[in-house]
């Protein structure tokens, strides 16, 4: 199996050594890891974020890992980037700096509104939940106007604290599915939901049903931010992306997709 997900300490919410991820995905059986460490720019005092002066490091930390463990499991570099427009040109900088094998967006402030942290105003029920769901997927359809990422993270997280939308949105997700298709983009199953308050993976069933029905390529990630998280869950996301008619994961290799079969993923 591959989790497509995984975090680090410079990100400042994360703990443990990167190769302690590496030795965790080993002992469970996974044939594959991605580094997909935090990129937010513009965030004051980096709290949930590495540098970019901290990107050379991390890129050769993993590639150090890559040959360090050569012939035991493949490891791979990318970045969970922080979708904000203002910082394109020093995002497309970065990426274009390094031999990253896959870039992953995201948006954990729409409108500069955390909405992941437990101690945020989102979290504490401030807000009006459609406005903010509104808000979230107008931003995602700008998000999907750029060219600089291959996956994307986490695609219904605002329902994070178990705070749903009693509109359905179908509207807008049926827009941002076929811009994910048209554009070729993977979508990510991200199982740290089942650790949340909501207690489903991201995206839910329904949508990852819409995405298959619209041909869009699934990944799996774990989204660990301990050493013990990696591949944590894996044993549900897997049955529930069978069930939907999944065949096939897809990896990364110098941002080029290769859609593996499950199958050959979970055999010896």
């Amino acid at each position: 199996m591959i989790d497509y997900h995984i975090h680090t300490k410079l990100c400042n919410h994360a703990r443990g050594v990167m190769g302690a991820y590496v030795r965790c995905a080993i002992d469970k059986g996974l044939k594959e890891v991605c580094f997909l460490d935090h990129l937010t720019l513009s965030e004051p005092g980096n709290r949930l974020s590495m540098t970019p002066g901290e990107v050379p490091f991390y890129f050769q930390a993993v590639q150090n890992l890559k040959n360090s463990f050569d012939g035991m499991i493949g490891v791979k570099a990318g970045l969970e980037v922080d979708f904000k427009p203002e910082n394109k040109d020093l995002i497309e900088q970065i990426i274009g700096t390094f031999s990253f094998d896959v870039i992953g967006s995201s948006i954990h402030f729409p409108g500069n509104i955390d909405i992941v942290n437990s101690r945020s105003d989102w979290k504490q029920g401030r807000y009006n939940t459609e406005h903010l769901y509104e808000r979230y997927f107008s931003r995602f359809k700008t998000m999907l106007e750029y060219d600089y990422f291959d996956v994307i993270c986490h695609l219904d997280l605002p329902k994070k604290f178990g705070r749903k939308s009693i509109i359905t949105f179908d509207k807008e997700l049926d827009e941002i599915i076929t811009m994910i298709k048209d554009k070729d983009l993977t979508v990510e199953l991200n199982t740290s939901g089942y650790n949340h308050p909501v207690s489903e993976a991201y995206p839910a069933p329904g949508i990852i049903k819409k995405c298959h029905t619209a041909g869009v390529s699934m990944t799996l990630g774990s989204d660990a931010h301990r050493p013990e998280d990696v591949g944590r869950h894996f044993d549900k996301a897997l049955p529930l992306l069978r069930s939907i008619g999944y065949t096939h994961l897809a990896s990364f290799t110098e941002r080029q997709r290769i859609d593996i079969p499950i199958e050959d993923l979970t055999s010896d």
